[in-house]
């Protein structure tokens, strides 16, 4: 009886846990990142710790390779949603929505928290909303048709309940869906502007250029005209990723395009 009684207790803590806000956050760069989950450092810590991992409620983005067993059967999944039988398509979506999340965060936003873990193998995963210039990320994805709607719910700090914000997410879905937004294309559209395989290769600069962190788009290098440097891969339609080499050390970078010899 006595297991009963704090089972329970812990169940309607959990419900009823209130929310932490954490401002002035920006992403971490960190190999494990993806368009719903990310390594994410802010001004004031969390359980004692300045970087923590968050994984978004409500929506699930797919995986950006498939290089596992488990993620294989993942991309199968998430291609089926988008009603699409090609795991390929889900990589390239995965990939989409990353590279779009990225830069949308540049700017900064705001986590919000209850402090509920998320599965993950390693350190802590805590379920989060992410607030970006006055709108909720996960709104952001569906309406763009990035994600499924999939996974965890919950009330929202405002007092929404989880079963508006739902209905909510599924209608902006629906209007990504009518105008054939990202994973909502035809199979057709999509084997059309499917990517070739990059190569990378070594480029001089045509003209002075700024150099871009890759964790937070931050200018932190000028180039001059004639510097050779490594193109590793497209990062969006205006930058590249570069790898180049300054007072005898190696450093990655986003340049763009227009200021390469492409």
């Amino acid at each position: 009886m006595r297991r009963i009684v704090l089972l329970f207790f812990l169940i309607a803590f959990s419900a009823g846990a209130e929310w932490t806000v954490l401002e002035k956050c920006k992403l971490v760069e960190n190999q494990s990142n993806d368009a719903d989950s990310f390594v994410v450092e802010c001004a004031t810590p969390y359980r004692g710790e300045s970087r923590n991992r968050y994984r978004l409620y409500f929506v699930d983005a797919a995986e950006t390779d498939s290089n596992s067993d488990f993620k294989k059967e993942r991309l199968k999944e998430q291609a089926a949603y988008w009603e699409n039988g090609d795991p390929d398509f889900a990589v390239r979506m995965g990939m989409r929505a990353d590279l779009t999340v990225k830069k949308w965060m540049r700017s900064g936003f705001t986590v919000y928290t209850q402090g509920k873990y998320a599965p993950s193998l390693g350190a802590p995963r805590y379920y989060a909303l992410i607030r970006i210039n006055g709108r909720w990320l996960d709104e952001m994805l569906a309406e763009d048709g990035l994600v499924r709607i999939y996974g965890d719910g919950t009330d929202l700090p405002d007092g929404t309940s989880a079963e508006a914000h739902w209905r909510k997410l599924h209608e902006l879905e629906r209007a990504a869906r009518s105008e054939s937004r990202n994973g909502w294309r035809a199979a057709s559209e999509d084997a059309a502007e499917a990517p070739q395989a990059f190569s990378q290769y070594d480029s001089v600069l045509k003209s002075t250029a700024w150099i871009y962190s890759l964790k937070d788009g931050r200018k932190i290098f000028v180039l001059g005209k004639g510097t050779l440097v490594t193109v590793l891969a497209p990062a969006d339609n205006a930058q590249m990723r570069i790898r180049f080499e300054k007072n005898g050390t190696v450093y990655e970078g986003l340049c763009a395009k227009k200021n390469l010899d492409l």
